[in-house]
């Protein structure tokens, strides 16, 4: 059995993830602002500050946000690991990340060079306490389990993507230092940077969060223990193999097979969950199990197109095709496993800390009835919203291809998918705060 036995009464203060994961949509919406606002323009060229701008609103105000959230409250739940000062920490946390990122974005639409140095100073400082009280934490941890190798390796895989991205913000606005010791083009670091963010960092996350939560949420067996074992070494051992050769010649034969090898494990990944989901006890499909469905459809497909590169050379030459496969795995494979994942840890922590308040205050002569998960958030708006956001993925792709008008379209629905996505998780927390206060009776 893989799925490791929690222990719910360390979960921290509610107010620890929960203004990481409330902050997410607020920046989903900015994200889908910048493409209704850019048109058609914004897929000229991967190197253009606007879509720098907007890679960084999803990858950081988005993901990066649900990731640090979900870490501060699954690392006590699952290693019995008490981060000090849970609140003080997060608020920290969040306030240097959020700021980070806003003068990020303004700096780079405006192309001022000083909201990007300020942007560096406030996120390297917000990453360097995260990697410094997390990293401490894990590794205290005394019973190894494949989650937290897995987190381990996520946050090895962080550190170096905040090297590289300072590397590449310091060559933006031409600062005279770089914090690795090899000299590399701009357009190097940037790739790097790319795939430790996207491959090292969130994937290898999903993947460590996918063994408890995949299991637990969605009621399937057990992921393997030979793959909970060795995928996230093999995906960081494969990731750091190609870096080495992508530094010293990225158009090598030996180059190209190593990028299929990192590609196989992530592929084995997606098939599995797929095929556990299909082997689930509960036949009966919700929201979170679409959203994962097309989280690993959409890995698949960008495998696939990843493959095809060292045999169709003209492929990786074509203005569009880098843009498709960093959409597609971005859009289609780790927004749809966020958000599937927060339409579960949501309610059940809202559902989890009203328990835990009924049970420390009130006798079981005066209980009040709590609302179950489907109850806090309802499913058929979940499902209104998926469809959305379904929708809006299917214009974004086509906009790659024919920008006009299927940009605008693109943004106009993502707008309306991360208000209602908003609307979702804001109007769940309204309820958590109205039957609260009737919680609070002591015990006679």
């Amino acid at each position: 059995m893989n799925v490791t036995q929690l222990s719910l009464q360390q979960t921290p203060p509610l107010s620890v993830p929960l203004r990481f994961f409330l902050t997410a949509p607020l920046f989903g919406l900015l994200a889908s602002g910048l493409l209704l606002y850019q048109g058609p323009s914004l897929f000229a060229s991967r190197w253009h500050f606007a879509i720098l701008a907007l890679t960084h609103t999803v990858t950081l105000g988005i993901i990066t946000m649900v990731m640090i959230g979900a870490f501060l409250q699954i690392l006590p739940v699952l290693a019995g690991i008490q981060i000090p000062r849970p609140r003080l920490v997060s608020t920290i946390l969040h306030l240097l990340l959020s700021l980070g990122i806003i003068m990020l974005i303004g700096g780079l639409l405006i192309a001022y060079p000083l909201l990007i140095h300020w942007a560096l100073l406030f996120l390297s400082l917000s990453f360097l306490l995260f990697i410094a009280i997390v990293g401490y934490c894990l590794f205290q941890v005394k019973t190894i389990t494949p989650i937290i190798i897995a987190m381990r390796l996520a946050l090895i895989a962080l550190t170096v993507t905040i090297i590289l991205g300072v590397d590449v913000g310091g060559a933006i606005i031409s600062w005279p230092f770089t914090l690795l010791p090899l000299k590399l083009s701009p357009l190097k670091l940037t790739n790097l940077h790319l795939a430790w963010g996207l491959i090292g960092w969130i994937a290898l996350l999903i993947i460590g969060v996918a063994y408890q939560m995949v299991p637990m949420f969605q009621i399937t067996p057990p992921y393997p223990t030979l793959l909970t074992r060795w995928l996230a070494p093999v995906i960081l051992t494969t990731l750091l193999i190609w870096t080495l050769l992508y530094i010293n010649d990225e158009n090598s034969p030996v180059t190209l097979l190593s990028t299929i090898l990192i590609g196989i494990p992530l592929g084995v990944f997606a098939i599995t969950t797929l095929y556990l989901q299909a082997k689930r006890l509960r036949k009966l499909a919700d929201v979170t199990l679409n959203y994962w469905r097309v989280g690993m459809v959409g890995l698949l497909i960008t495998i696939i197109g990843w493959f095809l590169i060292p045999f169709y050379p003209s492929l990786a030459n074509s203005p569009f095709y880098d843009i498709l496969l960093i959409v597609l795995f971005i859009a289609g494979f780790i927004l749809p496993v966020m958000q599937g994942m927060l339409y579960k840890i949501v309610p059940f922590l809202l559902w989890l800390h009203l328990q835990n308040q009924q049970l420390a205050n009130l006798p079981a002569s005066q209980a009040v009835k709590i609302p179950n998960m489907k109850q806090i958030i309802s499913e058929s708006w979940a499902y209104r919203q998926f469809w959305l956001y379904l929708t809006g993925l299917g214009f974004l792709i086509g906009g790659i291809l024919q920008p006009y008008p299927f940009i605008q379209v693109a943004g106009l629905i993502f707008i309306c998918s991360f208000l209602l996505l908003s609307y979702n998780f804001y109007h769940a927390l309204k309820l958590y705060i109205v039957i609260k206060p009737q919680l609070s009776q002591p015990k006679s």
